[in-house]
């Protein structure tokens, strides 16, 4: 049979129950039943309170049975059949908590097993079925063969009522054969993947365990989150096909399944913490892989576009789901079957031939619309139609469709949020569009390639590629910056967009999503602005992302990019409940790794050692390429500044340092949302890392803060006083400070010596002075040291102006808080004035006025945490607003007239 057709059926006989019951108790866990006595037993739900499954249990064994049954075939929809012999009618509610225990503590192994459905027999009392159609979840539903009563809104079994059942397998249906959509599953199964039309349910249950509270110590329940603003979860879901007459998605109503095109779309509301009573919308976009393989031909490529060109036409974020085959090859199977051969020698054809013809009958059959170009010719009194061109079958135009598909996601990133999630294989055109995206989410075991691993070896001549992981997988795209993030399986791959969405605008323009999570503690209240940090940073090489951690909203961090140019961490977080972009500097020594390409011999693995507060040229593109994403997502940015300059030796000059560090100068200066730069406590900035932060790069945006420890400079003080106080001048400095050198000078001093005094005395005081000055260099130049120190201190930086203020590291956390509340409001406000008055241009002295009169009302915005920042919902602002755009209007209309 072929791969995706095979299936393993895992049958056990269980004589003594307690090899499956033991240690199980009724309690039903944090299984809720719905009122037709299923319990949903949900993947994503990591916090339950599962026990990891016995050695000594019957369910231990059924696992090491499937591992060496399905081995390294590729199966998958596989079943496990257990029978329990001498059961009592008390025992069914044991075994449905205990397979319900089972699926929650191994459901990552059942997943990789691909295991479909979990069958307990419970003697002739019922039986307890959990099945996993889409590979999201289990649903158990236990059947009891006698009367039921009521309890709640759910039915338990009464099992005082309950009676043996002695033919209840005859009455049992033979397993049905996998149906169309249960055999594209198993396809997606066999790739690790999810099917297309299974995704959105993924959705639904990812966001529904924002409505889940966290287990607190002791507890295995969970509970709903009671500071949850409503029950997350997507409102609606409409499926989006294109109308070929007019190019544009329009929506319909199909069952899953049906759909003859490769690409799937779907506009999905979501209801989530951050926007609770409208929700948000998103356009997502998906391969469906079972389709031709997921490659793409016109027909595909006509739905990504109108996907992508929709999101970019309404602003709204846009969701790929990447899982293809790159552009579709087809040859013309007509005619395929239907040319003939004009071999040199008809009795030897091994001399080979000298063209391809249709016969004449054929020729004006498939010659039609031009689909075949030929030419005739006449040989043995025969008419021939030597072809010369193919017209038909698959080839250039899906390669033209792919370009027009580069172009529209191009296109999308610069005017709205795009995002990539592979979940299975993307080659070529389905590559690039994914990193066309820029935020790529990568499943473990998803490459990203353009060539396959066996064309490669066959251009090569010799097997040096083993899998396609090899060549794209996340070893490689991942600490090459292509893939942000990394996931293990699908659910959390969703769970991955849905985080990042959460820092992200509803659509472009709008105003910043707000969220306060729970934080743990004594009164489980909100994460407030005014708590201490809890974390102090020194000169010391420590782990920044504590740092991160500390400073902002619990739990919110999340890095990006981890991997790759490792001496930066990227990511993003929240600071009082508002979505900001963050940059901080790794101050530990960390190894680049080079990978050995097998295609070369003599190739070695190369690793490099990458000193900590450096900028190196692949954390310098790091760096751009964040800030980039993090202002076109529209969010403001924290730079915590500690490095101590660019690398600049020959191997990091070579790798481009010089182009990679002016692209970070060319990224803040194109910000459109308010950076701070703030140089932490123990931290220090010098040279050409301050260059290319400075805040006059972007002088409207940026502003420059420093804690009270921080230094700054061109130089380190060593290096300082290597070039500015050398021997010399530190000398220099004895002579005038320490009394003892002053008396030896004059000692020494031949002016001072009178005529024919021994001159022994004066060599003697000359050998003195010098053996103090050996004695005194170390100190002096200590002190020369902490003197050049006294240059880089945050005082000086303030008096030269060159940051606004020294800001304690104790009170950082309140105090950009309030900051960012502050600047988003105005920037927003002015962002609301230019857009009231478009297309008539506003002078920047009407916008100051206007800003100057709304200062008060916008500080109050800044000081109020529990709220978000909109402050159009402000009547006064509104007002303000409005009178602004009426001036430009107006003024503009004058001077046309």
């Amino acid at each position: 049979l072929p791969q995706r057709d095979r299936r393993v059926f895992l049958r056990a006989s269980v004589y003594q129950k307690e090899l499956l019951l033991a240690g199980v108790n009724v309690t039903m866990g944090g299984h809720q039943r719905t009122p037709s006595g299923s319990v949903a037993v949900d993947v994503a739900h990591e916090h339950t309170g599962h026990v990891a499954v016995d050695d000594d249990s019957v369910l231990a064994d059924v696992l090491g049975s499937m591992e060496l049954a399905v081995g390294q075939h590729g199966t998958a929809w596989n079943h496990v059949y257990i029978n329990m012999v001498g059961t009592t009618c008390d025992d069914v509610p044991r075994v449905e908590a205990a397979v319900a225990n089972f699926i929650g503590g191994a459901f990552d192994d059942l997943r990789r097993l691909k295991v479909s459905c979990v069958e307990v027999r419970v003697g002739d009392w019922g039986e307890v079925v959990a099945l996993n159609t889409s590979g999201l979840k289990f649903t158990m539903t236990t059947t009891s063969y006698g009367e039921t009563d009521e309890v709640g809104d759910a039915e338990l079994p009464n099992t005082a009522a309950m009676q043996p059942f002695e033919n209840s397998i005859e009455g049992k249906e033979p397993y049905p054969l996998l149906d169309t959509i249960q055999r594209k599953r198993m396809i997606c199964q066999n790739l690790s993947s999810t099917y297309a039309y299974d995704f959105p349910e993924i959705f639904a249950n990812a966001l529904a365990l924002d409505s889940v509270e966290p287990l607190r110590d002791g507890e295995t329940k969970p509970k709903p989150n009671p500071f949850s603003v409503t029950n997350n979860r997507i409102e609606a879901l409409v499926e989006l096909v294109l109308d070929t007459g007019t190019g544009q998605l329009v929506p319909t109503n199909r069952p899953p399944g049906l759909n003859d095109v490769g690409m799937v779309c779907w506009r999905v509301t979501l209801v989530t913490d951050e926007y609770p009573v409208d929700g948000r919308e998103i356009i997502l976009v998906a391969n469906d892989i079972t389709h031709m393989s997921g490659s793409f031909s016109p027909k595909e490529d006509a739905v990504y576009r109108a996907g992508f060109d929709l999101a970019v036409k309404e602003g709204l974020p846009c969701v790929y789901i990447s899982a293809n085959s790159g552009a579709r090859i087809g040859l013309d199977e007509a005619v395929k079957a239907a040319f003939r051969v004009a071999w040199i020698d008809d009795a030897k054809p091994t001399k080979g031939f000298k063209y391809v013809y249709l016969s004449e009958d054929d020729f004006e059959m498939l010659g039609a619309n031009g689909r075949v170009q030929a030419v005739k010719e006449v040989s043995n009194g025969e008419v021939r139609w030597r072809l010369t061109d193919v017209c038909g079958g698959q080839g250039v135009e899906c390669l033209q469709g792919s370009g027009e598909i580069a172009a529209a996601t191009s296109r999308a990133y610069k005017n709205t949020v795009t995002l990539a999630y592979v979940t299975a294989r993307s080659v070529g055109i389905g590559a690039y569009c994914s990193r066309l995206c820029q935020r790529v989410i990568q499943h473990q075991e998803a490459p990203l390639i353009l060539t396959g691993a066996s064309a490669l070896n066959k251009v090569l001549g010799r097997e040096v590629y083993t899998s396609n992981a090899q060549i794209g997988g996340p070893r490689v795209m991942g600490a090459n910056g292509v893939s942000h993030l990394v996931v293990q399986d699908d659910v959390r791959g969703v769970r991955a967009v849905l985080r990042w969405l959460s820092f992200v605008p509803k659509r472009t323009g709008a105003a910043l999503p707000f969220s306060r999570k729970r934080f743990p503690g004594p009164l489980w209240g909100f994460d407030t602005v005014h708590r201490p940090i809890g974390f102090t940073p020194t000169s010391a090489p420590h782990d920044p992302r504590e740092m991160l951690n500390r400073f902002f909203d619990h739990e919110s961090f999340m890095e990006t990019m981890t991997d790759w140019g490792t001496s930066v961490v990227t990511g993003r977080a929240r600071l009082g409940g508002l979505p900001i972009g963050a940059v901080a500097v790794e101050t530990r020594t960390s190894t680049k790794t080079v990978p050995a390409d097998p295609a070369f011999e003599g190739a070695q693995q190369a690793e490099e050692q990458q000193p900590g507060q450096v900028w190196f040229p692949d954390s310098a593109f790091k760096t751009a390429q964040a800030i980039g994403d993090m202002n076109r997502e529209g969010l403001p940015l924290i730079i915590f500044a500690n490095w101590r300059g660019f690398a600049g030796g020959l191997r990091d000059m070579y790798g481009e340092i010089l182009k990679y560090g002016a692209y970070i100068v060319d990224a803040l200066r194109e910000y459109t949302s308010p950076i701070f730069v703030y140089i932490p406590c123990g931290g220090e900035l010098r040279g050409g890392a301050w260059v290319v932060i400075d805040s006059s790069i972007n002088p409207d945006m940026m502003e420059f803060y420093a804690s009270e420890t921080a230094k700054g400079g061109v130089l380190e003080p060593e290096g300082v006083v290597d070039i500015k106080f050398r021997k010399a001048d530190l000398v220099k400095v004895m002579k005038r400070t320490i009394p003892a050198m002053q008396n030896s000078t004059s000692v020494g001093d031949a002016s001072n010596t009178t005529p024919g005094k021994d001159k022994a005395g004066a060599l003697s005081a000359a050998a003195a002075e010098k053996k103090l000055e050996k004695e005194l260099m170390p100190t002096f130049k200590q002190l020369a040291t902490h003197f050049a120190a006294l240059h880089d201190t945050p005082g000086v930086m303030l008096h030269k102006r060159a940051i606004r203020e020294i800001v304690p590291w104790d009170s950082s956390r309140e105090f950009f808080a309030g900051r960012l509340r502050l600047r988003v409001a105005e920037e927003r406000v002015k962002s609301l004035i230019r857009r009231a008055a478009a297309p008539w241009k506003v002078f920047p002295d009407e916008i100051a006025n206007a800003m100057a009169q709304l200062t008060p009302l916008l500080e109050q915005i800044g000081k109020d945490e529990d709220e978000a920042v909109v402050p159009e919902n402000v009547p006064e602002i509104a007002a303000t607003i409005a009178d602004v755009a009426k001036i430009a209007r107006r003024r503009n209309e004058e001077t046309r007239v």
